[in-house]
């Protein structure tokens, strides 16, 4: 009998060592999935913020674009004031000293093209608030752009100064 109580003693503690291993390996596995959970939502923040810093990388890109492309616009409004001037200059002048004028005038609007800056056309054009300024109304057709005081210019696709014109009424 006294074997019988020694088998059944190891018996136990065999099982009680199994429950033990039992335990651990719950234990390891619970602890193996809140590693793979943690695994899981540590690889999307990294997606996260791989695609923010990638829209990032473009924000800055077309910020950059815009201000290389419109980055000169102050300047370039100064410089169609200086335009006009010469523009009038022209047309008061006669011989040697307006042609020399003329040249200087072709060199200026040729290095404004360099830089995306173009006149629009505005007599016998429908009047339109985004290209034009009225600052007079005359005989004419309606809403027909009948005279230009000043000629308007885009720097690429954006007007950078209105064109001031008579609008026709009847």
């Amino acid at each position: 009998m006294h074997g019988d109580s020694v088998a059944s003693t190891s018996e136990k503690q065999s099982k009680k060592r199994k429950s033990k291993k039992d335990i651990e390996i719950e234990n390891l596995k619970k602890e193996l999935e809140a590693v793979k959970t943690e695994s899981m939502e540590l690889k999307e923040l990294a997606q996260r913020i791989q695609a923010d810093f990638d829209n990032y990388r473009k924000r800055i890109q077309r910020e950059n674009e815009v201000r290389e492309k419109y980055g000169c616009e102050k300047i370039i409004v100064r410089m169609l004031d200086v335009l006009d001037t010469l523009e009038r200059a022209i047309a008061h002048e006669k011989g040697d000293f307006r042609t020399g004028l003329e040249m200087i005038k072709a060199q200026i609007e040729s290095i404004l093209s360099e830089f995306g800056v173009e006149a629009f056309d505005s007599v016998g054009k429908h009047f339109d608030p985004n290209l034009h300024e009225a600052v007079a109304a005359g005989e004419g057709e309606e809403s027909i752009v009948i005279e230009e005081y000043q000629k308007g210019y885009r720097l690429y696709d954006k007007v950078i100064r209105h064109a001031k014109v008579k609008v026709g009424r009847r």
